[in-house]
């Protein structure tokens, strides 16, 4: 019981490093909390940033805040991967940013690749083939249409092939699920304006993750 508290905080703590916030404020001398959506997350530094800045941001948010401890802790812990999750909480509602924080896009990415390499590339195919057909003006449509037909396939195959996983029940399949839930109550939120909510506001922030199109 006493490793997945240990780890929850850990990871809740890693996870909320915020990346490009720093990088705004050390490099670009800007607050993007402050500025275009108003999070913290690689979308909103997008256009201030250089290639270089770019990657490097993919880097850490991908690589080092979400594959690796997520790869390490089903190596050594997998019974209790499911606090792998904490990445995706500190990143979303970051303690350095009094729970302001990102989408929680990259870092998710992160995770699946550290749950399976195998669906990291199937994600990744799914957004250039949806970036190609949908060919909308950003990359918020086909990221979420991305990660819902990866669910997909991970039920479809939990249930009758078995190629990814042994059982629809399996640990890692719950964490992958709940990855995307996550992501999907991110983007309802969006940045806590709820004076003017309605249903056409809920779709346009989950599909598109903006108020308007």
């Amino acid at each position: 019981m006493i490793i997945p508290i240990i780890f929850s905080i850990i990871f809740y703590v890693l996870g909320s490093f915020p990346t490009s916030y720093i990088i705004g404020k050390k490099i670009y001398n800007i607050d993007i909390l402050n500025k275009g959506s108003y999070h913290s997350g690689l979308s909103n530094i997008y256009k201030f940033s250089s290639q270089k800045i770019i990657l490097t941001i993919l880097f850490i948010d991908v690589v080092i805040k979400g594959f690796i401890p997520t790869y390490l802790m089903i190596f050594f812990f997998n019974e209790s991967v499911i606090v792998c999750l904490f990445l995706i909480i500190g990143h979303n509602w970051s303690f350095f940013l009094k729970l302001k924080g990102g989408k929680g896009l990259t870092i998710s990415i992160g995770v699946l690749a550290g749950v399976n390499i195998f669906l990291f590339f199937i994600l990744v195919g799914l957004f250039f083939c949806f970036w190609a057909i949908l060919k909308f003006k950003d990359s918020s449509m086909p990221w979420f249409f991305s990660f819902l037909f990866t669910v997909g396939i991970v039920i479809f195959d939990s249930l009758f092939f078995n190629f990814f996983s042994q059982s629809i029940y399996k640990i890692t399949n719950y964490l992958i699920f709940i990855v995307f839930l996550l992501l999907l109550l991110r983007r309802i939120l969006g940045n806590g304006e709820y004076n003017s909510l309605n249903h056409k506001i809920l779709f346009n922030r989950l599909i598109f993750d903006r108020e308007e199109i």
